[in-house]
């Protein structure tokens, strides 16, 4: 029993050995290791980064030690909170030596649980490095400093490329800044390489090729997610206006009435829908979306538009209907007033031809 007990005691302290040193080091440098880790218990914070990048030293330590790189990172981390206008380079080295670190002992062989519970510590931590320099980027953009945000935002995204973040910021920037259509292409198109599925990439894709007119570039984009989005009402007016800019009428025509079976009210669509109607030359469908904005909304434009086309349909009581609504809102039209006098005319009602005829005689 004594000697099962001694060789357990053996293998337990051989494996705790084993824990404890995975990266070598030379006696000066784990002198070095322990004296730098006192100084960190005591929050000796400046004294203990010294030792620890003497433990990292490539002549007198060892570079890829990971406990010395996470603790170097540690107190990157803290100057990065607490000196203000250094903040973007010390959570800049943070997170670089949580890098290093998480990297070597992600390679570990059967890693113990404190192992396992310090990376899942420096992936915290390393996210915050970064989601810091993201914020102080976003600063100094809202202040106005769009060099400075840029230069960030670039090395934000060089740390982690697969955060598109900064990615969609900077194409922003290069779109309405900076004025260069060539760059921020080619910033969407590399967020489009990380995440060529996300619908949120697709969808950007497709507005920035719309904002450049490209119509039949962007609408590919649109299609494909409309697929997995049919209820998307922005994605399925973006679509429609391309495919009416690019005179497809009958497309837009259907992605437009897809919109108004989701939201039948939505003004923008009611509209856009009027106008295909128009282009389509159905003037009864373009009566009708018409009808259904001035439910919503009165409008010079609206009220002109179907007066003059139910005159054009010789629905002259509608036409008189729409014509005296549009001299309420607007006064001082004297087409409104000619239309409800026309329209009179037509219909042989003497006195409103007459009440309308002083009316005009008085806007002379």
């Amino acid at each position: 029993m004594k000697r099962l007990m001694i060789l357990a005691l053996a293998a337990l302290l051989f494996l705790s050995a084993c824990a404890a040193n995975r990266e070598k080091l030379s006696p000066r440098a784990t002198v070095d290791l322990k004296s730098a880790d006192v100084a960190y218990n005591q929050q000796n914070v400046e004294e203990a980064l010294a030792l620890y990048n003497k433990v990292l030293d490539e002549k007198e330590g060892n570079p890829n030690h990971a406990h010395a790189l996470r603790r170097v990172a540690d107190i990157n981390l803290y100057y990065g909170e607490t000196i203000a206008e250094r903040a973007v380079e010390f959570n800049k080295k943070a997170f670089e030596n949580y890098n290093k670190s998480i990297s070597i002992m992600e390679k570990y062989e059967k890693p113990t649980e404190k192992e396992l519970a310090a990376i899942r510590d420096m992936k915290k931590r390393r996210t915050s490095a970064w989601t810091r320099m993201f914020n102080a980027a976003d600063t100094q953009l809202a202040d106005g400093n769009t060099a400075s945000a840029i230069e960030i935002f670039e090395t934000v995204a060089a740390m982690d490329p697969s955060r598109t973040e900064p990615l969609y910021k900077l194409a922003t920037i290069y779109q309405k800044d900076v004025k260069d259509e060539a760059k921020a292409e080619a910033i969407l198109l590399k967020i489009y390489e990380v995440n060529p599925e996300d619908n949120t990439v697709q969808e950007s894709m497709g507005i920035f090729y719309l904002n450049k007119k490209e119509y039949a570039a962007a609408i590919p984009f649109f299609e494909k997610v409309k697929q997995t989005e049919p209820l998307n009402v922005n994605n399925l007016m973006n679509l429609s206006y391309c495919q009416f800019e690019l005179e497809q009428y009958e497309a837009a025509k259907l992605n437009n009435q897809m919109v108004l079976n989701i939201e039948p009210n939505n003004e923008d669509a009611l509209a856009d829908a009027k106008y295909i109607a128009f282009k389509l030359e159905d003037d009864a469908a373009a009566v009708g979306f018409l009808k259904r904005l001035l439910e919503i909304r009165d409008d010079d434009r609206d009220y002109q538009d179907i007066s003059f086309l139910l005159n054009k349909m010789e629905d002259y009581q509608e036409m008189i209907t729409y014509a005296r609504k549009w001299h309420e809102y607007d006064g001082m039209n004297k087409d409104a007033v000619r239309l409800v006098i026309l329209g009179a005319q037509k219909t042989s009602n003497k006195a409103l031809e007459t009440e309308f005829n002083n009316i005009l005689k008085k806007m002379k």
